[in-house]
């Protein structure tokens, strides 16, 4: 019954409301996976991307041709999600703002407990990395799990003002 009802509403608003309604059902089939946000398929290893904003620039260009600057700590959690299996963080380089490696902060495979998690910090005086600084951090597991939650949470606390915030990292590539 409601689809007769549907199709004479099509029917009345004339070829710009049978657009429109195209439209919407073509944007939300296109939207799905989006909107099905934090669901992954198992896998056994990643690399993933996170964005390190270890110096921030605010306010104006100074006549010297800079902004002001602030530096950042940096706590980056690799949050193992799957309930049964562990994981191992194999490497984490850490590159600056011109994509030059700085270090890899693992030296040797971190096993990470089923719901776990591995923390790295890039200390508020540190300020090799840029604003433009990123770890490439690479993990695996011996059979198809849930991808890890890897976030950077970057934060200066001192009297006056506060500033914090989360980057989220993104998977570049699989074994």
């Amino acid at each position: 019954m409601s689809t007769p009802c549907i199709s004479s509403r099509v029917r009345r608003s004339g070829p710009a409301g049978s657009f429109r309604l195209l439209a919407a059902l073509l944007f939300t089939g296109t939207m799905a996976p989006a909107l099905a946000e934090g669901i992954e398929p198992p896998t056994k290893g990643q690399t993933v991307y996170v964005p390190i904003y270890s110096e921030i620039r605010h306010g104006n260009v100074t006549s010297s041709g800079r902004s002001d600057s602030t530096l950042m700590s940096v706590l980056v959690s690799v949050r193992n999600t799957d309930p049964s299996n562990p994981i191992r963080v194999v490497a984490a380089p850490y590159y600056n703002t011109d994509g030059v490696l700085i270090r890899n902060s693992v030296q040797t495979p971190r096993v990470i407990a089923p719901f776990g998690i591995f923390e790295l910090f890039v200390e508020l005086r540190e300020n090799a990395g840029g604003s433009g600084a990123n770890y490439a951090i690479r993990w695996d597991a011996a059979t198809p799990v849930s991808p890890p939650t890897i976030e950077a949470l970057h934060s200066k606390f001192q009297a006056g003002y506060s500033v914090a915030f989360i980057s989220r990292g993104r998977a570049i590539s699989e074994p």
